[in-house]
């Protein structure tokens, strides 16, 4: 069986840097949305056609993850909690395991991280301030999924890391 691990939160609180780091703990590959979007923004350009390319080949992959038995970890922000349901339903349904880990961190390292990204920001960074992007996830149905474990991302890496593997191992 599968393990399907998805790191999620919103743009800035350190999905990406736990991700690699639970990766590299894990020696399982990682397939970050970011990648994907910055590689379609050089021939697509609306935003809503990016994320449906980066969602609909993020299906594509986890079905080849699913059917080849190996272990995969998502980072993906997916935010929307019917999207998240509906996609570990999904993985439930073809004989995966789910797990979730949610990306948290208080207003103040966030809007560092993300005042960090103003000076030369990538195409997937297309909102880097915090009011804005509190602004942008109030029309959405954000919250924590049962099971789901929460890092808080402003604390050391070496043990964010030892508590996902933890999680992540226990049944």
């Amino acid at each position: 069986m599968s393990k399907v691990i998805l790191i999620r939160g919103k743009a800035g609180t350190g999905k990406s840097t736990l991700s690699k780091a639970l990766g590299k703990k894990l020696n399982v590959m990682i397939l970050h949305k970011d990648d994907i979007y910055d590689t379609v923004a050089a021939f697509i350009n609306n935003h809503g056609d990016r994320n449906k390319i980066c969602f609909d080949l993020l299906h594509k992959i986890l079905i080849s993850s699913l059917n080849s038995r190996v272990d995969i970890i998502i980072d993906f922000g997916y935010n929307n909690l019917d999207d998240v349901e509906k996609v570990k339903t999904w993985v439930e349904q073809h004989d995966g395991e789910w797990k979730s880990i949610m990306c948290t961190c208080d207003d103040k390292v966030w809007a560092e991280r993300l005042n960090q990204r103003k000076s030369n920001p990538l195409p997937n960074q297309l909102l880097t301030d915090v009011e804005d992007l509190k602004k942008h996830y109030s029309n959405v149905r954000t919250g924590i999924l049962e099971e789901e474990l929460v890092l808080d991302t402003s604390l050391d890496i070496n043990h964010l890391v030892n508590q996902a593997v933890n999680y992540i191992i226990k049944k």
